[in-house]
Formats: structure tokens, C-alpha cells, sequence
């Protein structure tokens, strides 16, 4: 009886794993397709996933499809199933892409992907062994510059350093370096760019490899909006991102702009005019994460102007915004910030005008200080003539 409840509970149990594990391959099996991996509901692999690491071999293969080439200061480990001593761990590439592992002696790995240097091991130890597993792992990679130009606010060249240890992680203080660095992704390198400018084309973002002549075409308004992870994509050595540039500002689309300000891999900053009736007007750098609007600006300013310390400030009923149009000229918008909370971007020209109150009190003033010369001139001959007359204003009639 008592086998017989342990029979039925086995078969629930793997009922159940039947069910299930089916589901979860579905979801994170891949496939290659147009030069990237992506997810696909038809390949069964991720049911043979026997550790972590495997599996975060499976999740992160929705971030690119592209295959690492092995080059100098790469540092690998061989492994051979059930063969301990062909196995190997931390074999540093040498600068003329060699490594050296008995009983081969040198090897030239220089220029070899990962599963080709796997079938090139399993098939010189094939002398050795009947049907060798041949697991390559790479351990550490070696350091690579990538290029960036066009619409990112430092365009240049970045050197991607993922075998970061401990004590250097803690010492920098730059959170953009940080992520360049952690991993090879293409955000991570934006990011470490300064971030995206306002006028870039995110949909048709180009990365070529000058060593192997590849060219892929990244989407990041997919990445942004959809969290498509697969448009961001591992670079390796001989990247080159080009961030095309739109005409002009007036080219900016407003609601992918609005898309794009909040997120980590655009510029952290906006500069913007702010000119007129504001306490402190100048140059003012807006936060893209937090607000980039018409009132922002104007509070970034110090706000509006007032006439008086305990006098309180005022909304204007129109400001003007200036823009350079597709053609270079200045183009001037009125916005009434009390109904509109316009969205700027970065060089916009903000001018506050003065209300019509100070204007009527400036004419008084003028007026004021046109009479003051005249009323002066009228007390000095009044004081002159009371010298010589002390009785001149005296009304009253004598007794």
C-alpha cells in the first residue's frame, strides 16, 4: 500500500514536469534569424540546460548573434569530459595567438570562434580518445576598442575592458565607465558616450566590422520601447557604431523624442536660453530623467521676476520659444505657459517678457525724472527768495 501511494505520487511529479518544462523551453529556446538570435516557441534545447550557467548561456542569447573571435590576451579553459588530463584552465593567448597544451605542444587560436577551436580540439584528440567532449570556456576576455560617431554627445573611441576585478570597481566613482566596462553591450557604450543627442536616428543605428566586413542595422526605439533586448547588441573588436544624425531639430518626432529623453542611453542633460523677466537668466542644463518642459526652465531660471521682495511673482501669459528650423533661421513660437507645458530641446531659446504693469510704472518713472529738474529749480528759487523775504508765505492778516 504504501509503494502503491509512493507509485502514484512519482507519476503526479512527473506529470507536472511534463507540463512544465515544455512551457519554459518554448520561451527561451533560440534561433538565428537574420544575423541575430532570437527567441523561438519550436526548439526544445533549454530541457538539456543540466547547470546556471547554461541557462544564463540561453537568456543572454537573446542579445546577440554574433560569434566572440579569439585573439591575443583572451584567456580560455579546455575541458574534457571523463579525460582530467587533457584538460586545462586559465591559458593565456599569446601575442602571436598561441596557446600551449600537451600534448599538442603550440596551438594557433588567433582568429578562431568558440565552437570552431571546440572541433578543432575534439579532432586532434580524437587520436587519443574515442568520441572526445571538448567544453571551451572563455574565461576572460581580452580588451578592444570600439569606435562611436555621429549623434552621441562624445563621439570617439572606447576601449572595452570586461575583466574588471573588485578593487577597480570600487575605486571608480563614474557610473558611465562602470557599464562600459562591465559588459560589451551596445547601450553600455552609448551610455559611456555621453548618451544619445536629441536629433539622432534611432531607428537605423548601423554597427560595421571592419575585420570580418559584417554590418547589422539596430533599432532602439524597439530596444526603449518595446524592450526588444536583441537590438542591443555585444560589440567586439572592430566595431564601428554610426548614430545618424536627422536634419534638424524640426525633424525630431515629439512623441518618440519624449520616448527616448527618460531613458538611460540618452544625454543626461539639456541645455537651454533662458533670457528676460526671470531672476537668474543665462544658461540653464535640464535633467532629461526628470523634466524637460517650458516650466522646468523657467524654475531652473529662478522662476519669474519680481518687482518687490514681498511682492509676488507672475505668470506671463505668453513666452517665446526659438528653434533653428531644417533651413538654419530662428524660428519663434508664443506659448501661454499657463495652458501649455511646451517640451524643449536642448538649445531652445526661452524669453520671458515683462508684464504691463512695470512698463506703465517705468513711463511714471520717466515722466518723473523729467519733472524732477523743473521742481528742483522751483524749491531753490523758493528757498533764494525766503532769504530776502521771511514773510513771503505768511497768509496770515495783521492785527
Amino acid at each position: 500500500m504504501k509503494n502503491s501511494k509512493m507509485l502514484i505520487t512519482l507519476c503526479l511529479l512527473a506529470g507536472l514536469l511534463n507540463s512544465t518544462i515544455p512551457a519554459f523551453s518554448a520561451d527561451m529556446a533560440a534561433q538565428e534569424k537574420d544575423g541575430r538570435i532570437l527567441l523561438s516557441a519550436n526548439e526544445g534545447e533549454v530541457q538539456k540546460v543540466g547547470d546556471i550557467d547554461a541557462l544564463k548561456g540561453h537568456i543572454y542569447a537573446s542579445y546577440t548573434g554574433r560569434k566572440y573571435i579569439l585573439g591575443p590576451n583572451d584567456v580560455i579553459g579546455i575541458s574534457v569530459y571523463d579525460a582530467p588530463e587533457f584538460s586545462a584552465e586559465g591559458m593565456l593567448v599569446q601575442p602571436d595567438g598561441r596557446i600551449t597544451l600537451a600534448p599538442f605542444g603550440s596551438v594557433n587560436v588567433s582568429g578562431m570562434t568558440i565552437d570552431e577551436l571546440q572541433q578543432e580540439m575534439a579532432d586532434r584528440l580524437k587520436f587519443y580518445l574515442n568520441d572526445p567532449r571538448v567544453t571551451i570556456k572563455l574565461e576572460k576576455t581580452k580588451p578592444f576598442m570600439v569606435y562611436i560617431s555621429g549623434a552621441v554627445v562624445k563621439p570617439g573611441s572606447y576601449e572595452m575592458v570586461t575583466d574588471v576585478t573588485t578593487n577597480q570597481m570600487m575605486q571608480n566613482s563614474v557610473p558611465e565607465i562602470f557599464l562600459q566596462r562591465k559588459l560589451p553591450l551596445l547601450s553600455n557604450v552609448l551610455v559611456a558616450a555621453g548618451g544619445l543627442s536629441h536629433d539622432a536616428d534611432l531607428e537605423h543605428v548601423r554597427i560595421d566590422n571592419k575585420f570580418d566586413g559584417s554590418s547589422y542595422e539596430v533599432n532602439l526605439l524597439e530596444l526603449i520601447q518595446s524592450g526588444d533586448s536583441g537590438q542591443d547588441m555585444f560589440l567586439v573588436a572592430g566595431d564601428t557604431v554610426t548614430v545618424p544624425r536627422l536634419q534638424s531639430a524640426f525633424a525630431v518626432d515629439e512623441e518618440k523624442y519624449k520616448a527616448v529623453k527618460g531613458s538611460s542611453i540618452f544625454q543626461r542633460t539639456i541645455p537651454v536660453r533662458v533670457y528676460g523677466y526671470v531672476n537668474q537668466p543665462g544658461l540653464v542644463r535640464l535633467d532629461s530623467a526628470q523634466g524637460t518642459n517650458l516650466n522646468s526652465a523657467v524654475a531652473a531660471a529662478g522662476g519669474y521676476l519680481r518687482e518687490r521682495e514681498l511682492s509676488s511673482s507672475y505668470a506671463p501669459k505668453e513666452i517665446l520659444v526659438s528653434r533653428v528650423d531644417n533651413n538654419g533661421q530662428l524660428v519663434t513660437r508664443r506659448v501661454d505657459p499657463r495652458h501649455e507645458d511646451m517640451t524643449l530641446y536642448p538649445n531652445d531659446v526661452v524669453y520671458v517678457p515683462e508684464k504691463t504693469v512695470p512698463r506703465v510704472g517705468k513711463a511714471f518713472d520717466y515722466a518723473g525724472r523729467l519733472i524732477m529738474p523743473v521742481a528742483g529749480i522751483a524749491s531753490l528759487f523758493n528757498n533764494w527768495s525766503l532769504m530776502f523775504d521771511p514773510t513771503r508765505f505768511n497768509t496770515s492778516v495783521p492785527r
